[in-house]
């Protein structure tokens, strides 16, 4: 095994372990603090990383096996190429990389997840599109690859094969045929969508839109970065709040900045195989789902939500 001095990854998931690395790397921050803030140890360590707070003014983000570190080191090589596009304005600073062990360190950006309350100000649907069209331009997409980078293909929770085989166990038998009506229209939709191929963040869910005072600060996150269909983007923006007017604000600001449509059909596949995807994967491993409801609870939602949609645009809904 390579010693902690040559590989891409600290020994173990501890602050001392991260404080070590730091103190070795960036002696500048040696005396800050370490905090921790890994939501759940996974068993599979491609998850085998996570991020903590370095005082009240940096974050670092690190991996503790060699699966994690290659996630990592992707990450790392994004944001770098990021930082040079017009998206930057978006993200946090990085202050500092470093490859053996591999570490991202951050300036901290204070604020709070989009969620709740927030949703409801027309400010912060304006901000995110704005964010979204500046990740989405054509010229992004050419300066990452004017760099060498060939991102990969965005990679949902699950795939509805995967949903159709192991989520019928977790469901209620009124929910069998519905669930599996859902996968059989997704299939169909995705098989004829043409959306733009964009470099995607893959990951825009509310707690990685960072928000204060009315504006959003900073979107985080960018081990998902890919290419592919623009619709993946908003995939998780129906699921925010009781409603879909978030989602609709968004859309509105973003079709006007980008002369890009978001059709109401690619968008519900995606958002169908995250909710899914998401149900699928924390009941098989047993972790407790975000909002602390039931898979039954999230289908009836889903039901919901898209009925929602076909008012809002109508589509041939599943």
């Amino acid at each position: 095994m390579p010693s902690q001095s040559t590989r891409p990854w600290i020994d173990r998931l501890s602050a001392s372990a991260v404080s070590d690395a730091v103190r070795a790397e960036f002696p500048d921050l040696a005396g800050a603090p370490v905090e921790l803030h890994v939501e759940l140890e996974q068993i599979d360590p491609i998850w085998h990383r996570g991020t903590a707070w370095l005082g009240q003014t940096h974050v670092v983000k690190f991996a503790w096996s060699a699966e994690a570190a290659v996630e990592l080191a992707r990450e790392r090589v994004a944001m770098l190429a990021l930082g040079g596009t017009r998206f930057a304005r978006w993200m946090p600073t990085v202050e500092a990389t470093s490859e053996r062990p591999l570490l991202i360190v951050t300036r901290r950006v204070e604020g709070e997840p989009c969620w709740g309350e927030i949703l409801s100000d027309p400010n912060i649907a304006r901000n995110v599109a704005t964010a979204l069209a500046d990740l989405h331009d054509r010229r992004v997409l050419s300066e990452i690859r004017n760099e060498g980078i060939e991102p990969p293909a965005p990679a949902p929770q699950a795939d509805t094969e995967a949903i159709r085989s192991h989520l019928d166990r977790f469901l209620s038998p009124s929910h069998l045929s519905l669930v599996r009506r859902w996968c059989d229209w997704t299939d169909r939709v995705q098989a004829s969508s043409t959306g733009e191929r964009v470099i995607l963040h893959g990951d825009l869910h509310g707690y990685n839109l960072v928000v204060r005072d009315g504006s959003l600060r900073c979107v985080l996150d960018y081990d998902a970065i890919s290419v592919g269909d623009h619709h993946y983007d908003l995939r998780y923006l129906p699921g925010l709040g009781a409603s879909i007017e978030f989602l609709a604000a968004v859309v509105d600001e973003y079709e006007r900045c980008t002369g890009r449509t978001v059709e109401p059909a690619p968008l519900l596949a995606w958002h169908i195989r995250t909710v899914l995807g998401d149900a699928l994967w924390r009941s098989e491993a047993g972790v407790p789902l975000p909002d602390g409801g039931t898979v039954h609870d999230w289908i009836e939602a889903l039901e919901l939500r898209i009925a929602r949609l076909a008012v809002w645009r109508a589509f041939d809904r599943p």
